[in-house]
């Protein structure tokens, strides 16, 4: 009975939704029975090796996570799960794709009872408790800010700020606790690539200067020579309409840091190793990330979600405050669109002197 029930549940059949809540905790079958393969998906994963183990470990993972789940997050697990194998697993007819599906699964999968960052319904509602951090905590510019040429705007903004003066807060058109939200339904079908985008990858210098030319098939291959990650909630996907006569609109997705290695065997994943989360400008159609476009320090889960967009003085920023380990703030400001695109403003902490 047990393995016929993580059969469905993997199939993603319409029999889904019709199991008993308290058989899908139970389950403890790895996978489905490739000598019952119909489908095209499932005789695809039966007969890639790969792809098989992929199914089997995160079988394994799912049933984890669902036996120690309450009644409203094995209702969510269910749901996500269901989305997942429809409009995400389902649809690969490569073995990247269904490398990605399966890791960016594992990732949420993985990091399912980890801290959170909160949700606002409302940016805004970060206003006072940004004014606070900035009027308390100690910060001084950057030396890099203190030379550059646009510092006078940098402060300007920073003391506009402490009195969330001038300042108007950006709402994202879709927010999620999961990737596999349907509200980001209609911007993963613009993606003409197989990489979706909370998708980033890692490599030390070495390896990026010695396979400097061969990271596009890396990327194709998801093979060994950098680290292939995944973003983690908050997903947040921010349009933003043109504030002068350009006419044109930016598409911003934020997530709130990044899980990995996937691809490395004898690695165990964990969050934040050497990634850049944060903002992200997207292309569409494609969902491709603009080149020199990621901002971010990661590792925002301790110290709250104050990470924003803004529009100040007829323009938009991006603005990530985060607090590390030690209780010190960290902040810098960005520009989100091409007017002033080199536009970076950084705050450093005041660190005590020691004796």
């Amino acid at each position: 009975m047990r393995k016929k029930i993580w059969k469905l549940v993997m199939r993603a059949g319409p029999l889904l939704l019709l199991l008993p809540l308290l058989l899908a905790v139970n389950a403890k079958a790895a996978s489905f029975d490739c000598a019952k393969a119909t489908t095209k998906v499932e005789k695809m994963i039966c007969e890639n090796p790969t792809i098989s183990k992929l199914n089997d470990d995160l079988g394994k993972i799912y049933q984890d996570v669902m036996s120690k789940a309450n009644t409203e997050d094995k209702q969510r697990l269910l749901s996500e799960q269901k989305h997942w194998l429809k409009y995400t697993r389902n649809v690969c007819v490569q073995e990247t794709c269904f490398k990605h599906a399966y890791w960016s699964r594992q990732a949420e999968l993985d990091t399912f009872f980890a801290p959170h960052s909160l949700f606002y319904k409302h940016e805004s509602e970060k206003a006072e408790a940004i004014k606070q951090i900035l009027t308390t905590q100690p910060f001084q510019e950057s030396d890099s800010q203190s030379r550059s040429p646009g510092r006078q705007v940098c402060r300007q903004i920073f003391e506009d700020l402490k009195q969330m003066k001038n300042i108007r807060f950006v709402d994202p058109i879709v927010q999620a606790q999961s990737y596999e939200d349907p509200g980001f339904d209609p911007w993963k079908r613009q993606c003409k690539s197989e990489e979706p985008f909370h998708f980033g990858y890692g490599c030390d210098a070495r390896t990026a200067t010695r396979y400097k030319k061969d990271i596009p098939v890396w990327r194709k291959e998801l093979s060994w020579k950098c680290n292939a990650g995944y973003g983690l909630s908050p997903f947040k996907l921010f349009e933003l309409p043109p504030l002068d006569l350009s006419g044109k609109k930016h598409y911003v997705f934020y997530m709130d840091d990044y899980y990995g290695p996937m691809n490395q065997d004898g690695t165990k994943p964990s969050v934040y190793l050497g990634y850049s989360a944060g903002f992200y400008r997207l292309i569409f159609p494609g969902c491709k990330h603009q080149s020199g476009f990621t901002y971010s320090r990661g590792g925002v889960r301790n110290g709250g979600n104050f990470n924003s967009v803004f529009v100040h003085d007829n323009q938009y920023y991006l603005l990530n405050l985060y607090k590390e380990d030690t209780g010190s703030y960290w902040m810098s400001i960005e520009s989100a669109t091409e007017k002033n695109p080199n536009l970076v403003c950084d705050w450093t902490p005041i660190l005590a002197k020691s004796n």
